[in-house]
């Protein structure tokens, strides 16, 4: 499961990994604007599709997302800037891991440009929320200070404008209704707040959390054991998690400084893996009904993150090459890949 991240972050080309079945499935953006799809097609073969082969005419991608929901299926939105230099924002969910080639290459074809942004508008930044059984999948939409976000799942994919407040960073998602998370660095503190974004029944309750360790610069939303409700992941001085709510959090490793990128729960365990100031990758594991172990080192470069089948896959691509890792669920290094690619 690929998870929101909240935090400042640094301009890097994007990467996703989702799963399809027991092999991973890797989106990218390369140096030409093109959305491009690595498939795992066994014996260490990839096939490596152009997807922006079925989208406009000189169309470049500026931004992107890729999540992967609870049921598998995968979201994918997109901002594209065409030859005239207008900007169109496509979206599509419920999109089945498991297609081939041609499918893909379809699905791609059918992204209609969505209503509503004005002409002229860059987007820079697009982020789904958590994607929760039985929540809406909201996206949210930003252009320089204007922001907008969507039910990325409604058929019109109507947006609405957002006015945020001045922050250190946001993330949009579902605490039993649709709302904005705001991070506000106060000093050596830190607030952290849910808001809601509007209620036709007037249930308006600003949640903030308790006791957000110093210096917090990085929180991470995971979906948790309450339904529309997210477990939060907080990291300062400190990471901690608020488990279904904004109750007192519990203490995940005393470490300083981190950036958290990536969770993941399953029968029998739950993954943390974070960033240190070099860019490498550090795991922290909590065995079921356990404490959380002490942090180790995973990888010494930044990468994207996801299970399939039963090992961790971590992905990096450097200077036209993607290497692939495949770790033991305990974190140990059972093989590692390298594809060559043009990207």
């Amino acid at each position: 499961m690929v998870n929101l991240i909240l935090h400042p972050g640094a301009a890097r080309r994007p990467l996703f990994i989702v799963r399809d079945g027991n092999l991973p499935l890797l989106f990218g953006v390369d140096g030409a604007g093109r959305l491009r799809m690595l498939q795992h097609m066994g014996a260490g073969a990839w096939s490596d599709t152009d997807l922006s082969a079925a989208l406009p005419a000189a169309a470049r991608v500026c931004c992107a997302d890729v999540r992967q929901a609870p049921d598998g299926t995968i979201g994918i939105a997109l901002a594209i800037r065409h030859g005239a230099g207008d900007c169109t924002l496509h979206i599509a969910t419920g999109l089945a891991a498991g297609q081939d080639e041609a499918g893909w290459l379809e699905a791609m074809r059918q992204l209609a440009p969505v209503p509503g942004l004005p002409a002229g508008t860059q987007v820079t930044r697009l982020a789904f929320g958590p994607l929760q059984a039985g929540a809406p999948p909201l996206l949210l939409i930003t252009a320089g200070s204007a922001s907008w976000y969507c039910n990325a799942a409604a058929p019109m994919h109507t947006l609405r404008t957002l006015h945020l407040p001045a922050a250190q960073a946001y993330a949009i998602g579902n605490y039993r209704q649709p709302g904005i998370w705001a991070l506000h660095p106060y000093g050596k503190g830190s607030a952290l707040r849910f808001t809601p974004l509007r209620d036709p029944f007037g249930w308006y309750v600003a949640l903030d959390y308790p006791e957000v360790p110093a210096h917090t610069h990085s929180v991470l939303l995971a979906p948790g054991s309450m339904p529309n409700v997210p477990d939060l992941y907080a990291a300062g001085d400190r990471i901690v998690v608020y488990r279904g709510g904004n109750t007192q959090p519990q203490t995940v490793a005393q470490v300083a400084g981190a950036r958290l990128v990536w969770s993941h729960a399953r029968e029998g365990a739950e993954y943390l893996a974070f960033a240190d100031a070099d860019g490498a990758l550090w795991m922290v594991i909590r065995p079921y009904r356990g404490t959380w172990n002490p942090p180790f080192l995973l990888t010494r470069r930044r990468a994207v993150l996801a299970v399939a089948g039963q090992f961790i896959h971590a992905a990096v691509i450097e200077e036209g090459r993607l290497q692939v890792q495949r770790f033991t669920m305990d974190g140990l290094l059972y093989s590692s890949e390298i594809v060559t690619v043009d990207w």
